[in-house]
């Protein structure tokens, strides 16, 4: 079966919507597709095949976390053709791609690219770290398709992902919407071009790189440098693209080769102040979400752990102590609030109360009096005994 044989048929289509929907089933928009999933399936196939379908309009809107971007969420429809397009040809995106790049591929991700950055900080004496200036942005749309034409990919696959790129208004030009799944994988194509001119025309020593954040090492601090001015020409006039000039260093390993929010050494690595701050605020974020009954204390303790086990691939031991304790402060305030909005029963609280109070005020008096054997009182009529154990004449 060809790929575009594979993409538009109707198995593959009902996995990209179930996929695409992973979390996200409640949303008004995925739960009418999969409401209707064959023949909103069927229609899709048709379109795609006849190759009239074009993107809808996404909505936009911008976070500051930890700095200004601007994210689009495609509609559902859109994204299951988006799922539909990478999911079968997943294997041949990623066989493209050097072993030393870690961003969107099964089995890697952020913890593995930290731990091969440590092995090299290790092997090495001197890192250049570089940085693509707003690379999402700045990516020409013909160097994307030119990058899946050396793929040897169909001409239908290509016209696909050229009306994905086009947009609603289908113009060409540059920038990649920071949301979409097709934009993550485009992008890392196209920057996989230098990862092949540093290891095959430069012959670095060391590399890494996670989407666009990438390092060069080596023990001669002159190879990078020149290293450095190659890059700069090859990724102005290949790629169209800048290098971020603040985010450019060349320094001895001992400093800690800042790399995804760590500053990584030979022996350790160290969360970043400025990351170490972000996460304090999403937790708090995230305990005040819980405590308005807007996140359930599952989801909650989930993203706790998720941040435990990031801090675990470093030294930052006193933030994952501080993080355990307002978990457990959580947990104690969410118990609280939950007994608070118990039902009640009045009455039976008071008298509750009042049992509590009055057995309080008992036991606090016999703790502070001596302990008094009890004498019944004498009988009317009876004298009380004598010393003698005799006992007296009866009273009158």
């Amino acid at each position: 079966m060809s790929d575009w044989a594979e993409i538009t048929s109707f198995a593959n289509l009902c996995r990209a919507a179930k996929r695409a929907a992973r979390a996200k089933r409640r949303i008004a928009g995925a739960a009418r597709f999969l409401e209707r999933l064959e023949p909103e399936a069927l229609a899709l196939q048709q379109e795609l095949r006849e190759e009239r379908w074009i993107p809808s309009r996404p909505v936009q809107f911008t976070i500051h976390d930890p700095k200004e971007r601007v994210i689009t969420a495609a509609p559902f429809r859109d994204r299951v053709v988006h799922h539909a397009l990478i999911d079968p040809l997943e294997a041949r995106l990623d066989a493209a791609l050097v072993p030393q790049s870690f961003a969107c591929r099964r089995g890697l991700g952020t913890h593995k690219a930290l731990a091969h950055a440590r092995d090299l900080v290790r092997r090495h004496t001197h890192f250049l770290k570089l940085d693509i200036a707003k690379c999402f942005e700045s990516i020409e749309h013909e160097l994307v398709l030119r990058t899946l034409r050396q793929l040897a990919l169909e001409g239908e696959v290509v016209r696909l992902a050229s009306r994905v790129l086009g947009g609603a208004d289908q113009r060409l030009g540059r920038g990649l919407p920071i949301g979409n799944l097709t934009s993550q994988w485009f992008a890392n194509l196209v920057l996989g071009r230098i990862d092949r001119f540093a290891l095959d025309e430069l012959g670095a020593p060391g590399y890494v790189r996670y989407m666009d954040d990438f390092a060069l090492l080596a023990d001669d601090k002159g190879v990078l440098k020149d290293a450095l001015a190659r890059l700069e020409d090859f990724v102005r006039g290949e790629l169209r693209l800048e290098l971020k000039a603040r985010a450019t260093i060349l320094a001895p390993v001992s400093q800690g080769l800042p790399f995804l929010g760590w500053r990584v050494y030979a022996g350790t690595a160290r969360l970043r102040p400025e990351n170490a701050r972000r996460t304090r605020r999403r937790l708090r974020q995230r305990r005040w979400e819980l405590r308005c009954g807007l996140r359930a204390p599952k989801s909650y303790a989930d993203a706790v752990r998720s941040v435990l086990e990031h801090l675990s691939h470093g030294d930052a031991s006193e933030l994952r102590r501080s993080v355990v304790d307002e978990l457990c402060a959580s947990e104690r305030d969410w118990a609280a609030d939950q007994e608070l909005r118990q039902p009640r029963e009045p009455r039976r609280e008071l008298e509750q109360l009042c049992f509590r109070r009055a057995l309080g005020e008992s036991q606090q008096r016999h703790r502070g009096e001596p302990q008094q054997r009890h004498r019944s009182p004498p009988l009317q009529g009876v004298a009380a005994p004598d010393r003698a154990g005799r006992a007296g004449a009866p009273r009158r």
